[in-house]
């Protein structure tokens, strides 16, 4: 049961409990949770690729990488964008980490077989390149070996 909500935009207007059966609401809930058909091809890709990454962590454990957010934009048609943390997920502490952003190319085919291409070229030679840095700090690029960008000051 839905009962004690409110239209905040109409303070006044009151909304009626709503009942329905459980089982049915929890068979919607899993419907919708599996429902893919809203997915454009790159945002397929792009889950897909996410999923292996997590689900394979030493793909990019191999480079003491730790995958970050995946994405895909629907104003960027064509490509994805990856992030990974380097050396893994930052700690409480002070231990240097860097953020690395790959974007990638996202070619027509099989949504699948396109995240396994994607992930076999962003995890067989280091992923760690000096362009796909974009997060952490100054200090934390020199104490790791890296250059920090300019663009970033």
């Amino acid at each position: 049961m839905w009962r004690d909500r409110r239209d905040r935009a109409a303070s006044r207007l009151t909304v009626p409990a709503f009942t329905f059966d459980a089982a049915q609401y929890d068979a919607e809930i899993a419907r919708a949770e599996s429902d893919r058909t809203w997915e454009w091809h790159e945002r397929t890709v792009a889950r897909l690729v996410r999923e292996r990454l997590n689900d394979e962590p030493e793909l990019l454990g191999g480079w003491e990488c730790e995958p970050g957010w995946v994405e895909a934009r629907p104003n960027d048609r064509g490509r994805i964008h990856v992030s990974y943390l380097f050396p893994r997920r930052p700690s409480a502490g002070d231990d240097p980490w860097l953020q690395f952003v790959a974007v990638l190319d996202v070619p027509a085919g099989d949504p699948a077989a396109v995240a396994d291409d994607i992930v076999r070229e962003l995890c067989d030679r280091d992923p760690r390149r000096q362009d796909r840095l974009a997060g952490g700090s100054r200090e934390a690029a020199q104490q790791l070996g890296f250059q920090w960008p300019p663009h970033r000051a």
